[in-house]
């Protein structure tokens, strides 16, 4: 019995290597990091990477691509890391977060550090530890753990960052306003309330929608930590009926 070679067949063509299945996306405006990024994370399988260099551009990249795994920097001119999330979390809540910003040593220890769907990385961000975030997040994204970000860590991250900003936040009970300085919650207006009560109000809100400005120019009326006020807004959050404020 003759076996023919199927290389002899008409028409025969090589087993064809299938390409990347996932997409990156990395938001970043310092074109030394862009280029890092590009170089060090080829080792990536599966993977092709794409960059953008604010967070206009990368919602741009997501309007016209499949993202799968979003990596953003927070400070970045034109629409910085802080409104991309806000958008992402609104618009794209499926899609693995993954912030590279700075905080203080005792809070990461060189370690990643979660805040409810989004993953820290510490500057300067170590490639090896970047690619096994990415890798993480791309196998917990079947089993649902990406939900969308909360404005409990937003208000986190800006503490790290030490930002300035006012946040429109809109719910299904309204619209409340929170302003932030120098990374504290500063004070914070909804209806009749202001203040801290305001704030706690706010703060039990599920997945608002949410505006940032760049400026906070109000008065003071909150001498608390930004650390106490989210932990008593979780607190009150957990203990009141029907789980909100």
């Amino acid at each position: 019995m003759t076996i023919q070679d199927p290389r002899a067949t008409q028409g025969w063509r090589p087993p064809q290597v299938d390409g990347p299945t996932k997409t990156l996306l990395i938001a970043e405006d310092e074109r030394a990091t862009q280029n890092l990024c590009r170089v060090g994370l080829r080792g990536l399988a599966g993977f092709r990477i794409l960059v953008a260099s604010n967070g206009a551009e990368a919602l741009e990249v997501m309007r016209q691509e499949t993202v799968n795994v979003l990596v953003t920097d927070l400070n970045m001119p034109v629409m910085d890391g802080f409104n991309l999330i806000a958008l992402v979390t609104e618009r794209y809540p499926h899609i693995p977060v993954l912030v590279i910003t700075s905080m203080p040593e005792e809070e990461h220890q060189n370690v990643p550090l979660f805040l409810g769907a989004l993953r820290i990385l510490p500057k300067p961000v170590r490639l090896p530890v970047l690619m096994e975030e990415i890798r993480n997040v791309v196998l917990r994204e079947p089993d649902g753990m990406v939900k969308g970000i909360t404005l409990t860590s937003l208000l986190q991250l800006m503490e790290w960052e030490k930002k300035n900003a006012t946040l429109n936040v809109e719910g299904k009970e309204g619209i409340g306003l929170i302003y932030v300085s120098g990374g504290q919650l500063i004070h914070a207006a909804y209806h009749d309330l202001e203040g801290v009560e305001a704030a706690y109000q706010i703060l039990a809100w599920d997945r608002p929608h949410i505006e940032f400005m760049e400026t906070c120019k109000v008065q003071r009326t909150i001498d608390m930590p930004m650390a106490e006020i989210l932990l008593n807004a979780a607190f009150l959050k957990d203990t009141s009926p029907g789980g909100a404020c």
